[in-house]
């Protein structure tokens, strides 16, 4: 386990202000800058430089191309905004164009006691701070050149890794990778996501 990130009285006092602030407090603050940069390199060590949801190897990606994600959504939990075990670093695709600020994956949303919250049993995938990834759904790569084949397993029929593997849509970064280490274009998935779910409506 990676030593949590320390931080100034400074970067103290923006989250306290962010807090009282609220969410939208999140975005576009350069008070946080640095405290974001360090929840960033702290969440991708956690998470051996990938995403905490598809487990693609996102090292040396471009840093505006990773999310620091939060597990529960800060618009509607703002309390666990800074808090470590609703952190996490994401691509793209699963924070935003996926997941969003869905909650549907939470079945703890009735309890009353804010502890509870961080109990793996009230989350219905691979939660990245409360479960071992790999104990539920295993990533295999295969590498052909530059070209990278991906095939995801479920581990023991495990309930986190099935609904992981349908929630995030892994069967697409499947069959893309397979159609283009067999030379094709791959299959271009939707980019907005208000389009993809209207798509995925009709189209499931």
């Amino acid at each position: 386990m990676p030593s949590r990130p320390s931080f100034t009285n400074i970067e103290k006092r923006a989250m306290q202000e962010a807090s009282i602030r609220g969410y939208a407090a999140w975005d576009r603050n350069p008070d946080l800058a640095t405290l974001k940069e360090k929840i960033k390199s702290f969440s991708l060590i956690k998470t051996g430089s990938r995403c905490c949801y598809c487990g693609r190897n996102i090292y040396g990606e471009f840093g505006m191309v990773i999310d620091i994600e939060h597990i529960l959504p800060k618009a509607i939990y703002p309390k666990y905004m800074f808090r470590g075990g609703n952190l996490s670093a994401s691509c793209k695709r699963c924070n935003m164009n996926i997941k969003k600020s869905k909650t549907d994956f939470f079945i703890g949303i009735g309890t009353k006691k804010a502890g509870k919250f961080f109990r793996s049993s009230y989350y219905k995938f691979i939660h990245p701070n409360l479960d071992n990834y790999d104990a539920h759904l295993l990533l295999i790569s295969s590498q052909v050149g530059r070209k990278v084949m991906l095939k995801y397993m479920v581990v023991n029929e495990s309930n986190k890794g099935s609904y992981t593997y349908a929630y995030f849509k892994l069967d697409r970064l499947e069959k893309n990778s397979f159609d283009t280490v067999q030379g094709g274009r791959g299959r271009s998935e939707i980019e907005n996501p208000d389009l993809q779910e209207a798509f995925d409506a009709i189209a499931p």
